[in-house]
């Protein structure tokens, strides 16, 4: 019998421990090959460049994949070779040479390599225009466009080969490595490690809690407005404080609650619970690595998939705040205005729910206590607080017309304001330029100077919305004054810069595109704003490939972290035979050793999971308190308890695929031997 035979034997042989690995394997090679296939598909090189730049998303995510996969196989590559050291040990006592021994596993990790990558690839190959369709849906967010068709380029067949046949080859080298790193005792002593009392240590215990609260007051403070750049040292701070503290925590204050329980004798003398007691005390410490990652990777993938779920699906409600006009027009002379309502009047296919006629003025104005730190549409604007400041005014009625022809909501940010339906004079409504109430959460009630025909004049602010009420692009500080106010004090309109807006409401904005075609050649670009058309596909183009990747990625880190549970507890398992060939030797029988089994893997697999779920309700809530100001108030927690539901549904599977794994290594064989 040839290497190559003994390595096809040995992988029959260990099928059940192979299968989770060849599997994962497979799905990330299949995942990879995707991503590969989809950033090479020729439909999708449109979306390359532009804002949504998914090219970029997409090589990011690869090498994202390529990476995770290359820590998973090595981690359950080492696992495997750390429980067959005796085998090692025994195949050298029958004399074979390491030389030998070592191209026996080099060859088993290769072949099972080469499964996984031609496997992913075929599995790949077939759902590669399913799932591109998806993203294409995802992509165009309800509005219409053509199906994909179908490319199988080289491009990824060569690049998935190429980048995990090494990643395959390098753990097989690692495999040789420790053939010949070691020692025959210490192969054969090899199960037998790990296995000294516990410690624990007090200052350590409270200094990960300390750690993880700080950590989650970090997160809590985070603010939106601050901008990412400003937000990147306490995220990476807070991050760090977190990934330190949970090791910190299964280190030292897991093993001391495990401790309690040993000491309560009413609760540790019952058979099941003293076994997987025992068990996990003894062992916690070597798992705490393996449940610090599960934990972090938990909460991440939770967390991820729950706010691309969240956003996603109410992108489109919040879609009137970017563009509450379907086209918006500026600065029109009389004829060009002329031509956009005659070729408007002669399109069959719109449908014309309202035209908005609307004059903005300019002037200057102080308010104590009030800032303007916006980067808007026109210029980026940033003030000092309480110095002055250029803001725009507007007479109530336009207002008024302009909440109803664009049937604005009321959502997160633009309450108050948006539904008074009086003003008398020496009033206003104060519209707030920045996207946060930093500013102007306590200004009703104060007075605004306002430069205005006959000097300064005074204004009381009744009420402050941040209703951006022709678009978020336009992020301009306005004044709503009384129709009387508008027109006694700013008579004199040549003194003032005035934009002229006509803005365009459609029924159905989504399906006109050839419509703005038209109206594109008729208005210069500098004299139109982006359409309700354009916003839409920059928006769900980028947050479509967002959350198909977050759900793919969120997948695989479900897979990996199980599997990593589910090949430790195998090998555990290995280790517990002799154990659990005296206990049922003496007397207990198999429901009393299932009912062991099952508490000692439910400790293993609950603990790093109710952390994650305590970092993931931390994370899910900063992220709430992040998401754009102006946007519709999102159902996030509704989203993340169906992840996590799902999430927990499959973690169960892995939990029940590990009980019957570990029952059948430690009675099976032992009613054998």
């Amino acid at each position: 019998m040839n290497f190559f035979s003994m390595a096809v034997k040995n992988i029959q042989r260990k099928l059940d421990t192979y299968l989770t690995y060849f599997l994962s394997a497979a799905f990330a090679v299949t995942i990879f090959f995707i991503f590969c296939s989809i950033y090479y598909n020729p439909e999708f090189a449109d979306f390359h460049t532009g804002v949504s730049k998914i090219g970029i998303i997409f090589k990011i995510s690869s090498v994202v994949v390529l990476l995770f996969s290359g820590v998973f196989v090595y981690y359950a590559n080492s696992l495997f070779i750390k429980s067959r050291k005796k085998e090692i040990a025994i195949y050298s006592l029958l004399g074979m040479r390491k030389k030998e021994i070592g191209q026996l596993l080099f060859l088993e990790t290769l072949l099972v390599g080469v499964g996984s990558i031609i496997s992913g690839i075929l599995l790949g190959s077939l759902f590669t225009r399913f799932f591109s369709m998806i993203l294409k849906k995802l992509m165009l967010g309800g509005a219409p466009g053509n199906d994909i068709a179908f490319h199988l380029t080289w491009q990824p067949v060569v690049v998935s080969i190429v980048v995990f046949l090494i990643l395959f080859i390098l753990n097989a080298l690692y495999s040789l490595k420790t053939v010949f790193g070691s020692k025959l005792i210490d192969l054969l002593s090899a199960e037998k490690e790990g296995e000294t009392a516990p410690k624990f240590s007090v200052v350590l215990s409270v200094l990960s809690i300390l750690m993880i609260f700080v950590s989650y007051l970090v997160f809590l403070n985070f603010n939106g407005d601050d901008g990412a750049m400003k937000l990147i040292g306490p995220a990476i701070f807070a991050c760090v404080l977190l990934a330190t503290g949970t090791y910190l925590l299964f280190q030292n204050i897991v093993i001391w609650l495990l401790s309690k329980c040993k000491k309560n004798i009413r609760f540790y003398y019952k058979t099941g619970n003293f076994i997987s007691t025992s068990q996990n005390v003894y062992r916690i410490k070597a798992n705490s690595n393996i449940f610090c990652v599960i934990a972090l990777l938990s909460a991440f993938t939770v967390t991820v998939m729950s706010a691309a779920i969240s956003f996603y699906l109410t992108l489109g409600n919040s879609m009137p705040i970017y563009a509450p006009y379907s086209y918006l027009c500026e600065n029109l002379n009389e004829v060009a205005t002329k031509q956009v309502l005659q070729t408007v009047s002669e399109d069959d296919t719109v449908k014309l729910h309202a035209v908005t006629d609307l004059n903005v003025l300019s002037t200057s104005a102080s308010l104590e206590g009030y800032k303007v730190d916006t980067n808007n549409a026109y210029e980026k604007t940033t003030t000092q607080v309480g110095e002055d400041l250029t803001i725009d005014i507007i007479k109530f009625s336009d207002y008024k017309k302009v909440v109803e022809d664009t049937e604005a909501i009321e959502s997160k940010g633009n309450k108050g304001a948006l539904f008074v339906s009086e003003l008398t004079k020496g009033e206003c409504l104060f519209l707030d330029g920045n996207y946060g109430h930093d500013y102007s959460e306590h200004i009703t009630g104060n007075n605004i100077q306002v430069k205005t025909d006959g000097g300064i004049t005074a204004f009381k602010i009744v009420d402050v919305s941040l209703f951006k009420y022709i678009g978020a692009a336009h992020a301009r500080t306005t004044l709503v004054l009384e129709d009387s106010d508008y027109e006694r004090y700013f008579a004199l309109k040549d003194s003032y810069k005035i934009c002229h807006y006509i803005g365009l409401k459609f029924d159905n904005p989504l399906e006109v595109s050839t419509l703005f075609d038209k109206l594109n050649t008729i208005v210069a670009t500098k004299n139109h704003d982006k359409s309700y058309l354009e916003y839409h596909q920059i928006l769900f183009n980028m947050y479509g490939a967002y959350i198909f990747i977050g759900m793919f990625l969120g997948i695989l880190f479900l897979m990996a972290a199980g599997s990593i549970i589910f090949y430790k507890q195998l090998m555990e398992a290995r280790d517990d035979m002799g154990r659990y060939e005296i206990l049922r030797k003496i007397g207990m029988t198999e429901k009393e050793m299932l009912k062991s089994v099952r508490r000692q893997i439910a400790i293993v697999f609950l603990l790093p999971f109710m952390v994650a779920m305590m970092h993931t309700v931390v994370i899910l809530k900063t992220y709430q308190n992040m998401v754009y100001t102006l946007t519709t108030d999102s159902p996030i927690l509704v989203y993340a308890l169906l992840v996590v539901a799902i999430y927990f549904i499959i973690y169960g599977l892995f939990y029940l695929f590990s009980v019957k794994g570990y029952m059948k290594t430690v009675w099976n064989k032992s009613t054998v031997s």
